[in-house]
């Protein structure tokens, strides 16, 4: 698509967070789309959840329609900014793949992120970055070394929704948005870090986020 006439009218709704939005914001930059990024407030959430499909956020309304699930949102974002196989399937599978176990990795922090008791959530944290995230580092990197195309930092032979996805993972890390999790732990993957450092480059990102 070429232009922003091209494009349906778009609205994100979403807290003023990365979270769920992250990688749909990511790809809506990367692809130049244009969208109206809409914050949705905690104290305004009670009086807008029960107005949505499924009571949840993020939602995106699509020329007026309201649409929710942050992958299937992810996919569709991603046709249009060209970062999502359309033509290849076995590629899509690639790329779906990825989005997944990196979902898997983002639902180790849920019950960390849902304790109350300051003690109790630094305690579970400390272990996540002890164990079991580094484990799920370790089998992505895996995997990236498998899968990626030798031509370049891609997962593919372009960039594609799987790379913001690993960009969008590297971010949450390394920025210390996960509250005592060391942010030095994607250091020791070369591909995860050369992902985040050419997704982080590209200048769509620069100009929304900076990097």
């Amino acid at each position: 698509m070429s232009s922003s006439s091209t494009y349906p009218t778009l609205k994100l709704s979403y807290f003023d967070v990365p979270a769920r939005a992250h990688v749909i914001r990511l790809a809506l930059a990367i692809g130049g789309i244009p969208f109206e990024d809409h914050i949705v407030s905690r104290d305004e959430w009670p009086s807008v959840k029960p107005s949505l499909p499924f009571e949840q956020m993020p939602v995106l309304t699509v020329n007026g329609e309201v649409f929710a699930q942050s992958h299937a949102i992810e996919r569709y974002v991603g046709r249009l900014a060209g970062l999502y196989p359309l033509e290849n399937a076995l590629d899509a599978l690639k790329v779906d793949e990825l989005v997944d176990f990196i979902e898997d990795i983002n639902q180790l922090f849920v019950p960390s992120r849902n304790e109350q008791d300051p003690a109790k959530k630094k305690a579970m944290r400390e272990a996540l970055g002890t164990h079991e995230v580094p484990k799920h580092f370790a089998l992505l990197e895996a995997r990236l070394r498998f899968s990626s195309s030798a031509a370049g930092p891609w997962y593919l032979d372009k960039l594609s929704l799987a790379d913001v996805a690993v960009y969008a993972a590297v971010v949450m890390i390394k920025t210390g948005f996960t509250v005592h999790i060391p942010t030095t732990l994607c250091d020791e993957h070369p591909r995860m870090l050369a992902i985040y450092e050419a997704v982080g480059a590209h200048p769509n990102v620069v100009a929304r986020y900076g990097h």
